[in-house]
């Protein structure tokens, strides 16, 4: 996760969890989607991240955004806001920079402790705060598809 603070003093203490598994009860492969079929739809929906580099954000909304899915049963079905968790989970709040990097951690506990409004993805215009950078394509041709160019 390239857009990811990683600097000792600011990272969050949170215990550690061990355990030990045995290499030969995992299974070959594992689709979530297939696991929690109540929470497909949810749970496989991509978004893109834009020039932004926000995947400490995406990558930590759309975790809590899953499992909120999966502990309630599926009941829960309502996407939340990356954009929120960008903008509000700021320097004073996260220690984080928008899309110019931030802490998973600390955007969990921000979860936790302030919440996150719903929101979607570019351009859909159905919920809360959706993402406001378009799509485009990172690396890689995509027809049909701009170029990332600008870092946010």
């Amino acid at each position: 996760m390239m857009g990811t603070v990683v600097d000792p003093e600011w990272t969050a203490k949170i215990p550690v969890k061990s355990s030990t598994v045995n290499a030969d009860t995992l299974p070959e492969s594992f689709d979530v989607r297939e696991a929690w079929p109540e929470c497909a739809d949810l749970v496989g929906f991509v978004r893109d991240q834009s020039a932004c580099g926000g995947c400490w954000a995406h990558g930590s909304t759309e975790s809590f955004n899953d499992r909120k899915c999966i502990a309630t049963g599926g009941a829960f079905q309502t996407r939340l806001s990356i954009a929120d968790t960008l903008a509000c989970c700021d320097g004073d709040a996260c220690f984080s920079y928008g899309c110019h990097g931030g802490q998973t951690a600390l955007a969990w506990a921000w979860f936790i402790e302030r919440g996150v409004v719903s929101g979607n993805g570019y351009g859909y215009g159905e919920l809360c705060y959706d993402y406001l950078m378009p799509r485009c394509s990172h690396h890689v041709d995509v027809p049909g598809m701009e170029v990332c160019t600008t870092a946010l």
